[in-house]
């Protein structure tokens, strides 16, 4: 059998976890897929449960188990070097999948040549069903109205992260610096970026996830390996930046926005707040004839009071406020914000390599 997917997954106890991401993953996935299960020395039955798992029609099952336990970042990079299909999938073993997840994601990689990751639909995003509504309901819903929809990313995470091959053959898997996990998929899309290819989400699969359910077994090791991690991140890649950009109209919006996409593609967060601005966001990238990423926002302001408002009551302080208008960027300025005028995207850079010894 030819499979077009190898789907990895590492197991480290929580069985009743792992059964219902496997039989899930059986039900939901239609495209032949292998499922490559790495165990991290569980101890509470799983290796038992895995040991009795069968292949089936569209999925066969490939077990490697460990003496011990080599962390997120190893036990992937078990799998990936393992893999050999055309499309790698890095799964937790706390998700529950849908119907024609997989199939969604293939059919936007298909779509556009461009892209070298792909993150599914999920509540790990943002995106949750309503009081009362299935899971299986609001995902087939999504697919109705999102089938075959592309949205950037900055970043894409490791919780369900399609790989195309032609990446793996490029950088392989993932850097061994940030074992045994943290920042090692932010990481993996900055290396994708540098590429040439684009990241981000197929916005008509959906894959639910039980957020932090592995990660939280860590206890108090959890933060001191975090901080590890991203440090060893921000001096590779220098900060990630908020940065607010302020337009006076839409159509120095539309004049600025294929910038602010390459500002966000270089891992930064974009606000543009923009003076009497009544266009929806989608209808904006659709008039430059550009892919929505998640990484750029919009938000109106009337006057000068309004936007001061809005960009004070941030919890998280703007690294850089961009605009033209002197009066208004005299007023941040003499807030102690970092000013800038026009795009200067060396000017950037140097701000995000600077920033990590200034506590940004």
């Amino acid at each position: 059998m030819n499979y077009l997917c190898d789907v990895i997954v590492l197991t480290w106890n929580q069985l009743g976890a792992t059964k219902k991401f496997i039989e899930s993953f059986k039900l939901n996935t239609i495209f032949p897929s292998r499922l490559i299960i790495i165990d991290n020395a569980s101890t509470d039955g799983t290796k038992d449960y895995l040991s009795s798992l069968k292949d089936t029609e569209n999925c066969k099952i490939q077990i490697i188990f460990n003496k011990e336990n080599k962390g997120f970042v190893g036990g992937m990079n078990q799998g990936i070097e393992a893999s050999n299909a055309p499309y790698v999938c890095l799964a937790n073993n706390d998700l529950i999948f849908t119907k024609g997840w997989l199939e969604e994601i293939i059919s936007v990689f298909k779509k556009y040549d461009n892209i070298g990751v792909l993150n599914p639909n999920s509540n790990n995003l943002g995106t949750r069903a309503a009081s009362g509504n299935s899971l299986e309901g609001f995902a087939k819903d999504l697919r109705n109205k999102y089938e075959g929809i592309f949205v950037e990313m900055p970043f894409c995470i490791g919780f369900c992260m399609v790989i195309k091959r032609e990446i793996i053959d490029k950088i392989g898997g993932f850097s061994e610096e940030f074992a045994p996990l943290f920042f090692e998929d932010s990481d993996y899309s900055m290396k994708v970026k540098r590429e040439g290819f684009l990241i981000g989400m197929a916005k008509g699969s959906y894959v639910w996830h039980k957020e932090h359910a592995s990660v939280d077994k860590l206890g108090r090791k959890k933060e001191e390996l975090f901080t590890k991690s991203k440090r060893i991140f921000l001096k590779k890649w220098g900060s990630i930046l908020r940065i607010a950009w302020v337009v006076d109209s839409c159509q120095e919006l539309l004049d600025n926005l294929e910038n602010g996409i390459r500002l966000a593609r270089g891992g930064n967060y974009i606000w543009f707040f923009v003076n009497n601005f009544f266009e929806q966001k989608s209808a904006i990238f659709k008039k430059n004839n550009l892919v929505e990423h998640s990484g750029v926002k919009f938000i109106e302001f009337r006057n000068v009071f309004d936007l001061s408002w809005k960009i004070l009551k941030k919890k998280k302080r703007y690294d850089i406020i961009m605009g033209k208008d002197k009066f208004i960027m005299r007023i941040f300025s003499k807030m102690g914000y970092k000013i800038l005028d026009r795009l200067d995207e060396t000017e950037v850079d140097k701000i995000k390599m600077a920033s990590n010894f200034c506590g940004l």
